[in-house]
């Protein structure tokens, strides 16, 4: 899988450091990656001024979480300074293709999500953001598409990672959200015929946007929600399915989106009780990005 030969994985002392390694440890091993980052950070979740960390320790760490092919491949450096653009730099002068950073789970009171969504904002390539409690499995995604380019990168990603997992009877659940306007009754509909009109909509769009997908080796299925809460419909089919990880692409489906990931990319990292992969296009923002470490 060529889109992540080179991962850098992002520790920080805090709840979900032990979970991002697994999870990149077992995406590496998928993905037969060519090379492992591993960069102590200081400034993400904890404060810039926290001790240093004993790098044999960490480095002991690293050795339990992956297998010992993958921790082969694997460097481990300590940077000084604020945690995020420490991350930025790091993409960027290594040319990563993945960020891999833990966190704390949104319930967590001492959880800073908001700084994962700058990171994915600004990152030159994909960023997966990996919640403390998460299991690493990769059999079962759940991929929110807008029929966008962004959203075919990202499914036809799931559907590769799910095919070579190694997991029985891998699953890929693409949903479609919409929702019917408050102007509907105007219309002479009941509000089930517009919710029934607007799917009609939204099925004709997905044919359109799946014809050239090939999901041979997986279990692919559909699933059409009408929710004004994108991002809680995630949630609950999320729950309801019992799926593994959510992935999308970088921009959302609302329309009030972000200057480089969409708001609600921006919504499912700050509050996903699961792992997001946020997939990008490598380099695409990296114009942007010198500029803003030069400021």
């Amino acid at each position: 899988m060529k889109e992540f030969q080179k991962l850098g994985i992002f520790l920080n002392e805090e709840p979900g450091d032990d979970e991002a390694l697994a999870f990149a440890g077992k995406l590496a091993e998928i993905a037969k990656s060519e090379s492992i980052l591993c960069v102590h950070v200081r400034g993400v979740e904890d404060s810039v001024g926290a001790p240093a960390p004993n790098l044999d320790a960490v480095r002991k760490r690293i050795r339990e979480q992956l297998t010992a092919s993958v921790a082969d491949r694997a460097s481990v450096e300590v940077h000084e300074g604020t945690g995020i653009a420490e991350i930025l730099r790091s993409a960027r002068d290594q040319s990563l293709d993945l960020i891999v950073v833990g966190r704390r789970q949104p319930h967590d009171q001492m959880a800073v999500g908001s700084a994962f969504a700058r990171l994915a904002r600004k990152a030159p390539c994909s960023v997966f953001v990996v919640p403390d409690e998460s299991y690493p499995h990769f059999g079962r995604i759940l991929v929110p598409v807008d029929c966008s380019e962004h959203s075919m990168l990202a499914l036809r990603t799931a559907i590769e990672i799910a095919r070579t997992s190694g997991e029985t009877n891998p699953q890929v659940v693409v949903q479609t959200i919409f929702q019917v306007g408050y102007g509907y009754q105007y219309t002479g509909l009941t509000f089930s015929q517009a919710v029934q009109r607007q799917e009609e909509v939204a099925r004709k769009k997905i044919d359109a946007f799946m014809a050239g997908i090939d999901s041979q080796g997986v279990q692919l299925e559909v699933i059409y929600t009408c929710s004004s809460h994108p991002s809680t419909a995630v949630y609950d089919l999320l729950a309801s399915k019992n799926l593994d990880l959510i992935m999308v692409g970088s921009r959302g489906m609302s329309s009030a989106t972000a200057v480089l990931i969409g708001s609600f990319a921006e919504q499912l990292i700050i509050y996903s009780p699961a792992p997001v992969l946020v997939v990008k296009r490598k380099g695409e923002t990296l114009r942007f990005l010198d500029a803003l470490l030069r400021s």
